[in-house]
């Protein structure tokens, strides 16, 4: 089945679908606004395979959700911080 983009629609919500539309990035987000934002915790708690959440943190911090800030230079570890608009999204959840 093809993907239908939502960009053009009116709706807010279904703009915002096509940035979080995929279940695992709702789970992101979800974990991120319980206050996990170090990949290790988001792994863990959510059971993923490490390539799938770079892939989903990286379009997550692609679509504005998200900015990646370091915290350790070694090793280099990142945490991911919820943006203005990924706060704002939190209503969606």
């Amino acid at each position: 089945m093809r993907h239908t983009s939502f960009a053009a629609m009116q709706c807010p919500i279904a703009r915002g679908l096509e940035h979080v539309g995929e279940w695992w990035s709702i789970l992101i987000l979800r974990d991120a606004f319980r206050g996990i934002s170090r990949f290790d915790d988001f792994q863990t708690n959510l059971g993923i395979a490490p390539a799938m959440l770079t892939r989903r943190l990286t379009a997550l911090i692609e679509a504005g959700f998200f900015t990646r800030e370091r915290y350790s230079d070694r090793p280099a570890r990142y945490e991911y911080r919820l943006t203005p608009r990924g706060r704002d999204f939190r209503p969606v959840l």
